[in-house]
């Protein structure tokens, strides 16, 4: 991974918001939101966050978490690489949480300082930077397949074609499965 973690705007590298920028972790690490560090990164916190964050803001029929997404993405991917890249692809969100993709469209802000913490993460992982376009086709049938078993039957007010679902039905699991799942697969799946 040889790309330059991206620039920071002027409007926030100003000290007297970089320093206010940080949130402490599970792990009690103060990660930086705006300066993030990959040694402060920790397989924990992120396995315990997004265990515990819903998808789709909540509102699904179950609770559904972004980590079981980011483990059934994983558990889905053709190569070791993709499927560590899957198991990622949302971590930045245990740091800044998940915003609805009609809100990130209006903060274009949000978007570089969470490409910040992507490329923070790729470097603590040794992953590609930014992520390989397969991670975005897996990412979206995984998307169709939750619309279908956890929001509606209706696919097309999602524009989701009715091919593009995985065979598989979703079936949410609990927190500290997600979890368990989630450090598990990031354990064998970082074993060189």
């Amino acid at each position: 991974m040889n790309i330059e973690m991206p620039i920071l705007p002027e409007n926030l590298n100003r000290p007297e918001i970089v320093e206010k920028s940080w949130v402490v972790t599970l792990s009690g690490s103060r990660f930086s939101i705006l300066k993030p560090d990959p040694d402060a990164i920790m397989i924990e916190d992120i396995a315990c966050a997004l265990a515990r964050q819903a998808r789709f803001n909540g509102h699904t029929r179950f609770f559904y978490s972004v980590g079981q997404h980011s483990c059934l993405g994983a558990e889905v991917s053709p190569t070791k690489e993709i499927a560590l890249h899957m198991l990622f692809h949302d971590a930045t969100e245990a740091y800044v949480g998940d915003l609805v993709s009609p809100v990130k469209a209006l903060l274009p802000d949000f978007e570089i300082i969470e490409s910040r913490i992507h490329w923070a993460i790729s470097k603590r992982f040794n992953l590609e930077y930014p992520l390989p376009k397969v991670v975005k086709q897996i990412d979206r049938r995984l998307l169709a397949t939750e619309v279908r078993d956890l929001i509606t039957k209706d696919l097309k007010s999602w524009n989701i074609s009715e091919d593009e679902p995985f065979d598989f039905p979703i079936i949410p699991w609990p927190s500290e499965v997600t979890e368990a799942r989630f450090l598990d697969l990031a354990k064998n799946l970082l074993k060189k």
